[in-house]
C-alpha cells in the first residue's frame, strides 16, 4: 500500500520531476521514498535520450520489507517500470504460473509478479488479479504508459491533463500543486454533493481539471501522440440467474468467503480488523479466527457515546468466542473543529457525516497499537442486499411482475410495524413510480430536489439540469439486482471506499475489504433473488446461512444496523459558533443564494428543522474550498 505520483511528457515538452510534491503523500507510504526518470526505447527522434516520464513512489512496506521491495521497480530486462499502489492477493500462485513459464524473480514482492504477469499477458492479466491496485507502468519499447485501477476502485487513481502531458497520483489535491491547476469546480459534481453527498459517481472529480480513473479501467497514455486514450473497461459486474437451492448456495458462499478471507490474511506485517459489531465485520473476524487459530488476533471498534447507537455488546460477543486483544475507541472528547479541519486535508474531498471521524479513530489507534494492515466488512450491503432501499425496489420488481401477494409479503415482513410498513412502503412507492410522478410526489413530501439556499439560475448557466442528475442518481431499478450493480458503481460504495482509504492511509495503515473480489460479486449477483433477500424481508440471506457455526448466533440473527455512529445534528449545533466565518464565506459564493443559506443553517441551529446531513454536507464543501484555495 503506497502512494503514487507520475508526470508523463508530451513530445518536446521534457518531464519535470515532482519530488517536491511528493511530501504531500507522504502518509500513504512512510517506510520508502523513491523515484525514476525513464527514458524511451526504438524512437527515431533524436531527443529520445531524454526522459519521457518521470515516476515517483512512497512506500508502505506490507510483502518483502527488504529493500528489494523499493519502487519504481524495474523489469529484469529493463523494459517495463511501474510505481504501483495496493495488494495483488493471489500472487503467491501467479507467481508459480510464471516461473513455470521461465519468469525469475529477485523480490518476494507482488509489484514484481505485477510487472512479470503484464509482460506476458499485457492487459489479460488484470482479470487474474484478485485484488486491490492502483498503477502507471511504462513500457519503454512500445513507448507507452498504461494506468489501471482495481475492479471497485478500492485504490484510487486520478488524472490530470496539462500543456506538458500527464499527471497521475493516488489523490486529487497533489495534482493541483503539481500542475499548478486552476482550482475551478464541477459545476455537476458539486451539486451531486451538496444535494446526495455524492462525488464518486463517475469519473468526474469537484475539480474540473481533475479526472479519476473509473473502477475496473485500463488507459493508454502514446507518448510520440502525447495523449491519453480514452480508458477501456476490463470488467464489469451484472446479473445473471442460475437455478440452485438455497443451501447449496449458503456452503459455497461460505467456502468462497472463507477463501477470500485466507487470501486476505497474506502479509509480512501485523494483520488487525476494523470491528462494527455488524454481521459483516463479525463474520470477517470470525473467519479470521477460524482460519488462523493462532493469529496474534486484534480488532478496533468506535464505541459511540449517544444512547442506543452503541455495538459494545455485539462487539464483545464476537471477542467471547474468538478472544484475542479488543481495542475498544471511546472519545474522550468529542470531534473538535481542528480535527475536522485535519480530516478535510486527509480526506482531500467534502464529505457526508460525522462517521467519517470515527472511523478515522479506529485507524489511528490499529496504527498505535503496531497493526499495519486491518481487514473490514465493506462491500457486503451492496452485495448481499444489506440495505433498506433494496427491499422496495424489490417489492416493486415482485409487483410488475404480477406477483402481488410476494410484494405484499414483503412489505408487510421486512419490517413489522405500523411504521415499518409504512417506511417500506413508501421506499417502494420511490421504486415503483415512472420519472414525472416521482417528481410530483417528492414535491408532496416536500423532499426537494433543488434546495432553496442553492442559486439555481446560476447551476443553470453552468449547464446542470437539476432533476435529470436527481432522477440518474436515485433512479429506478429494472429489478433488485439492477439496483445492487448501481450502488457497487457508483452509488453508496465508492463514497464509502474513498473515505476508507483515506481514514486509513492517514495513519498509513492497508485496509483490505476481503467481500469484494470478481468472483464472489458474480457469484453472489448469479443467486436467485430470494437467496440475497428472503420473501419475508431477511436481507443478507444466503450469507447468514452461510455463517452458521461461524458468527454468534445472536449476531448471525440481528436486523438492525448501526455501524460507526456519531451524531452529525448534536455536533454541528454545539459548536454553531465556530464556523460563522465558513456560512460566510459560502454565502458569498456565486453557486450560493447567501439570504437563503444564512436562514437555512439558523433554522437548523434553532431546532425549526432537522435537515443535519444537508448542512453537515455545505460545512465541509466550505471547509474543503479552504483547503483547495490554499493548495492551488
Amino acid at each position: 500500500m503506497c502512494g503514487i505520483l507520475a508526470a508523463l511528457s508530451r513530445p518536446g515538452a521534457p518531464v519535470a520531476p515532482h519530488e517536491h510534491v511528493m511530501d504531500a503523500l507522504r502518509h500513504r507510504g512512510p517506510d520508502g521514498r523513491g523515484s525514476a526518470c525513464v527514458t524511451l526505447l526504438a524512437g527515431v527522434d533524436a531527443s529520445d535520450d531524454a526522459p519521457a516520464a518521470w515516476l515517483g513512489h512512497l512506500r508502505l512496506s506490507i510483502l518483502d520489507l527488504s529493500a528489494r521491495g523499493a519502487q519504481p521497480m524495474t523489469s529484469g530486462d529493463g523494459r517495463f517500470v511501474a510505481t504501483y499502489n495496493g495488494e495483488i492477493y493471489n500472487y503467491v500462485e501467479l507467481r508459480r504460473e510464471l516461473e513455470a513459464d521461465g519468469a525469475r524473480f529477485r523480490t518476494g514482492t507482488d509489484t514484481e509478479v505485477l510487472i512479470e504477469a503484464w509482460a506476458r499477458w499485457g492487459e489479460s492479466s488484470l482479470r487474474r488479479f484478485e485484488g486491490m491496485y492502483a498503477f502507471v507502468l511504462v513500457d519503454r519499447a512500445r513507448r507507452t504508459a498504461t494506468l489501471a485501477r482495481d475492479a471497485f476502485g478500492i485504490k484510487p487513481l486520478y488524472y490530470a491533463e496539462t500543456e506538458a502531458g500527464l499527471l497521475v497520483a493516488s489523490e486529487p489535491l497533489p495534482l493541483v500543486r503539481a500542475g499548478r491547476l486552476a482550482p475551478d469546480l464541477d459545476p455537476e459534481v458539486a451539486y451531486e454533493y451538496l444535494r446526495f453527498g455524492a462525488t464518486n459517481a463517475n469519473d468526474r472529480t469537484l475539480l474540473r481539471g481533475v479526472r479519476a480513473l473509473p473502477p475496473a479501467s485500463v488507459a493508454t497514455f502514446d507518448f510520440d501522440a502525447g495523449a491519453l486514450r480514452a480508458p477501456r473497461t476490463y470488467w464489469q459486474l451484472r446479473p445473471t440467474e442460475r437455478a440452485i437451492s438455497l443451501a447449496d448456495a449458503a456452503a459455497e458462499c461460505r467456502e468462497r468467503f472463507l477463501d477470500n478471507v485466507r487470501l486476505h490474511l497474506r502479509s509480512d506485517v501485523p494483520v488487525g480488523a476494523a470491528l462494527s459489531g455488524g454481521i459483516d465485520s463479525s463474520a470477517v473476524v470470525c473467519a479470521m479466527r477460524r482460519l488462523e487459530p493462532d493469529l496474534d488476533l486484534q480488532t478496533f471498534s468506535y464505541i459511540a457515546t449517544e444512547a442506543g447507537k452503541s455495538e459494545e455488546r455485539w462487539v464483545d460477543l464476537v471477542h467471547a468466542q474468538v478472544g484475542g486483544a479488543c481495542h475498544k475507541i471511546r472519545p474522550a472528547a468529542e470531534m473538535g473543529p481542528d480535527d475536522l479541519t485535519r480530516l478535510i486535508r486527509h480526506q482531500g474531498e467534502p464529505f457526508g457525516s460525522a462517521s467519517v471521524y470515527a472511523q478515522y479513530l479506529v485507524f489511528e489507534r490499529a496504527r498505535r497499537e503496531g497493526v499495519t494492515v486491518t481487514l473490514d466488512g465493506q462491500g457486503a450491503d451492496e452485495l448481499l442486499a444489506g440495505y433498506w432501499p433494496y427491499v422496495g425496489t424489490r417489492a416493486a420488481e415482485l409487483a410488475r411482475r404480477g406477483d402481488l401477494a410476494g410484494c405484499l409479503r414483503l412489505v408487510t415482513h421486512a419490517a413489522p410495524g405500523a411504521r415499518g410498513v409504512a417506511h417500506t412502503s413508501m421506499m417502494l412507492a420511490q421504486a415503483a413510480l415512472p420519472p414525472g410522478l416521482r417528481r410530483l410526489a417528492r414535491g408532496l413530501v416536500r423532499r426537494e430536489v433543488f434546495p432553496s439556499y442553492l442559486d439555481r439560475g446560476w447551476f443553470a448557466g453552468a449547464g446542470v439540469d437539476a432533476d435529470a442528475l436527481a432522477e440518474d442518481l436515485i433512479g429506478r431499478h429494472a429489478t433488485m439486482k439492477d439496483h445492487l450493480v448501481s450502488t457497487v458503481e457508483r452509488g453508496s460504495l465508492p463514497n464509502l471506499l474513498r473515505y476508507a482509504d483515506r481514514n486509513s492511509m492517514a495513519h498509513s495503515v492497508e485496509s483490505r475489504v476481503p467481500f469484494l473480489t470478481m468472483g464472489f460479486a458474480e457469484f453472489l449477483l448469479s443467486l436467485p433473488s430470494e437467496h440475497l433477500l428472503s420473501p419475508d424481508g431477511e436481507r443478507k440471506h444466503v450469507f447468514r446461512e452461510a455463517m452458521r457455526g461461524i458468527l454468534p448466533e445472536p449476531i448471525r440473527a440481528r436486523r438492525d444496523k448501526i455501524g460507526f455512529f456519531a451524531d452529525d445534528a448534536l455536533w454541528l449545533r454545539r459548536h454553531a459558533d465556530r464556523y460563522a466565518d465558513v456560512w460566510e464565506e459560502l454565502a458569498r459564493e456565486p453557486m450560493f443564494d447567501g439570504a437563503e443559506l444564512r436562514t437555512f443553517v439558523s433554522g437548523f441551529h434553532a431546532g425549526r428543522h432537522d435537515k443535519a446531513q444537508l448542512v453537515w454536507r455545505a460545512l465541509t464543501f466550505g471547509l474543503w474550498l479552504r483547503e483547495l484555495r490554499s493548495a492551488a
